[in-house]
């Protein structure tokens, strides 16, 4: 059976008490922060790193007769400087070389990689990694120093003086 509140013993002395408390200001912070709630919120969003810059519009590889060198051509949309690394096989990168000396504009760059039987003559990228196939990362920097990369996989072998562009074009 349901009983109402007032009709339960000492309501009327509970809230008399409750109404009184209030009215003297004895726990009044309290009390008026149960019956009037009220909140503003500030929220600050950033960015953790820079947005990367705008991709590398195209990336071809083409060999000479004797498949002894490799050119790399890049394209980019903005201005940018050049940059080429090994993918190692553990996700890290190698050495970094610079694939060209001044800022492209709008226009195709390109960078020569040479591979030869005497390790001397070879490009260092060959060097550092002699055999296998060999995963070029090109990386452009653009002037608000965003970056964005593209990754060419090449055959090498020093023991024969070859480097192989892929069948396919990366683009």
């Amino acid at each position: 059976m349901r009983r109402r509140f007032r009709s339960l013993p000492g309501a009327a002395a509970a809230v008399g008490a409750f109404v009184l408390t209030v009215l003297l200001g004895l726990g009044g912070a309290s009390a008026s922060a149960l019956w009037q709630q009220s909140a503003t919120a500030t929220m600050a969003v950033s960015a953790a790193a820079a947005w990367p810059g705008p991709a590398i519009t195209s990336l071809t590889c083409t060999n000479d007769a004797s498949e002894s060198t490799a050119t790399l051509h890049v394209t980019v949309p903005a201005t940018a400087s050049i940059s080429y690394a090994a993918l190692q096989s553990n996700g890290s990168l190698g050495p970094s070389y610079a694939g060209l000396s001044s800022l492209l504009a709008l226009t195709p760059g390109s960078f020569i990689l040479t591979s030869s039987t005497n390790p001397l003559l070879a490009s260092p990228i060959i060097r550092d990694n002699p055999a296998g196939p060999l995963t070029v990362r090109v990386t452009a920097t653009y002037v608000d120093q965003t970056t964005a990369h593209l990754d060419i996989v090449l055959h090498n072998s020093l023991s024969n003086g070859k480097i192989t562009c892929p069948v396919s074009p990366v683009m």
